[in-house]
């Protein structure tokens, strides 16, 4: 048995697996009136309750000139707010409207085909689902660091809490 990693099947099949889920993702913020990254956006700044353009950029894997962009469309929308910091005017915080609030749980409630294939395969295979997840902790841990683990390990909790209390 040849040991050697085979590029052409792996990249193609994380390729195939971030498309099926990029299309998902873009098809359930289209249904609640958002981009992908509108929606990814409104979630981050969910999580911090107030964010700055660096903190969104951060966490939502992008560079600053396009959360720039995505904040000014989400303004015209009337689903977020800026303000800036009172101690240092160089900072402007970004934070969700009264609207900004309600689309975010709209988006809660949209179907994402591609979660619910990982629901059901995980729900036949539990140890495989959990090496998974394991194996993309990893990946994304040497990409973007521990802090970027921990953000998502922390809001993950911090949306089971607030689903309970909403459900």
């Amino acid at each position: 048995m040849n040991n050697k990693m085979n590029p052409h099947l792996v990249m193609n099949y994380f390729r195939g697996v971030a498309k099926a889920v990029e299309e998902d993702w873009q098809r359930a913020a289209h249904s609640v009136g958002l981009t992908q990254a509108e929606q990814h956006t409104l979630w981050v700044i969910f999580f911090e309750g107030r964010a700055s353009v660096s903190t969104i950029a951060k966490y939502g894997l992008w560079d600053r000139s396009t959360v720039m962009q995505v904040v000014k469309r989400l303004k015209e929308k009337g689903l977020v707010y800026i303000e800036k910091d009172e101690k240092d005017l160089r900072v402007s915080y970004v934070m969700l409207t009264d609207e900004g609030k309600k689309r975010r749980a709209d988006t809660r409630k949209a179907n994402y085909d591609f979660l619910n294939f990982i629901e059901k395969q995980s729900e036949e295979d539990r140890e495989g689902f959990s090496n998974l997840l394991k194996f993309l902790e990893k990946i994304n841990r040497n990409y973007y660091g521990d802090e970027f683990i921990e953000w998502v390990e922390q809001t993950e909790e911090k949306e089971k809490r607030h689903s309970n209390f909403s459900s």
